[in-house]
């Protein structure tokens, strides 16, 4: 990268931390772009990898500034730029007595922790891991450690995760049938957690989940791993509803505080905007606000990276997305 695009991201950068007021405001969100995440029919994929086909989550890594994907197939983590583009991949371990044949069965929930940690959940046995992200190996399920936080259920299970460094545990939706959105404490050494178990039918909610008019949940975001966030919204909570095409900014007693409707666009192989199913979403610090959708170019060939800014004047998009065209050139260059 030359000096001019050096200079370009960091004053990008030091403008928008300028601007930054410590709190967030989805009502201020616009679409800055789209971008297509790596699948096996357009990029090299490993052995027993689809990438990021059937995208179900995004995590913000704030020591690599990348982002990393999991895809509900079970077939392993991406490590992607911030609009997109493939970095490596950790290819996920097989299991042919698990329904998929994956021993990570339908992972919806994707969480950085920190030093070089995450958290990865599925769905259906409601079973939280931690590992470590190595590139270029396949993690076999016994390389992370396991909590039960539920008893096994069909396809209405933990759809979302999130690392809430407020309270050193996490914070997790369950999609529907009854939805929830609780918070529990994780002991991986015990295997145990505060509020959540193998015999666990529905951990205790936060709040009501009826009080946000949501028709399911899809995931999950603690504005706590944001450096900087006002102690105002410290507390608060993203939450993604794939049925409803909506995220919300919640209190943790349900309080909403700001909303942004998925926009319908074209080149979506006619789809609607449950149909595209947003699955995923985190933010970083500079406020970006990212989501992904396993159908989001139309079918699961087709996954999307769809990237959101505060907007606030009108002009200033132009502007916005000029400086991450930058930070995800830079990032596809860093050396990871």
């Amino acid at each position: 990268m030359n000096k001019l695009s050096v200079l370009i991201a960091l004053a990008f950068s030091a403008s928008l931390a300028a601007a930054a007021t410590g709190s967030v405001d989805l009502s201020q969100y616009q679409l800055l772009g789209r971008y297509a995440l790596p699948e096996p029919t357009t990029s090299a994929a490993p052995a027993m990898s689809l990438l990021a086909q059937e995208a179900s989550a995004v995590t913000w890594n704030r020591d690599t500034n990348t982002l990393f994907v999991v895809g509900d197939g079970g077939t392993s983590i991406v490590q992607v730029s911030l609009t997109g583009a493939l970095i490596n991949s950790m290819t996920l371990g097989q299991d042919p007595t698990k329904p998929q044949g994956t021993a990570y069965y339908d992972p919806e929930g994707l969480s950085y922790v920190g030093g070089g940690k995450f958290i990865v959940v599925e769905e259906r046995d409601r079973v939280v891991s931690q590992f470590t992200y190595t590139a270029g190996t396949t993690l076999a399920y016994a390389d992370s450690q396991h909590i039960k936080l539920g008893t096994t259920v069909g396809n209405i299970g933990i759809e979302g995760i999130s690392w809430d460094p407020l309270t050193g545990g996490i914070v997790a939706v369950k999609e529907k049938t009854p939805s929830g959105v609780f918070a529990t404490t994780l002991d991986f050494a015990a295997g145990t957690a505060s509020n959540g178990s193998a015999s666990t039918a529905n951990s205790v909610n936060l709040f009501n989940p009826a009080l946000t008019g949501l028709l399911d949940f899809a995931d999950v975001f603690a504005l706590s791993n944001l450096s900087g966030i006002g102690a105002a919204d410290q507390a608060h909570l993203l939450i993604l509803s794939q049925e409803s095409g909506k995220i919300l900014e919640v209190d943790r007693a349900g309080v909403i505080y700001s909303s942004l409707t998925i926009p319908l666009l074209a080149g979506t192989g006619g789809l609607n905007v449950p149909d595209q199913q947003h699955e995923g979403l985190t933010m970083d610090d500079n406020r970006f606000l990212y989501t992904v959708a396993e159908n989001g170019g139309g079918d699961i060939n087709h996954p999307e990276l769809w990237v959101y800014a505060p907007v606030p004047e009108a002009g200033t998009g132009v502007l916005l997305a000029a400086g991450l065209a930058v930070m995800g050139f830079m990032a596809r260059r860093r050396k990871v």
